[in-house]
């Protein structure tokens, strides 16, 4: 398990007067699955655009593809992506 400051829709946690630091793997995978490449100035390659990955209409395996390799860039090995439910319940373990 990975730790790192903890923000909730873009704002930093704070508690007793500090950044929240905590488990931080399901927040990872959420900004990488938001992000675009790019958007992390230290790792441009990182970023998978799920908005812009829909309105490419691409296959589920396509997608499935396209995200693996994505979290792979992050260091996430052989993550399990679930669209059995469809994209709205994406379930990602890593």
């Amino acid at each position: 398990m990975r730790k790192d400051i903890i923000h909730n829709d873009g704002e930093l946690v704070i508690k007793n007067g500090d950044f929240l630091i905590s488990e931080s793997d399901t927040q990872h995978v959420e900004d990488i699955v938001i992000s675009l490449a790019g958007d992390f100035k230290s790792t441009p390659m990182i970023g998978f655009g799920a908005i812009m990955q829909l309105k490419k209409n691409s296959s589920d395996s396509a997608f499935k593809r396209d995200l693996k390799i994505q979290l792979e860039y992050d260091g996430y090995k052989n993550p399990e992506i679930d669209l059995s439910g469809g994209y709205k319940n994406l379930k990602i373990n890593v």
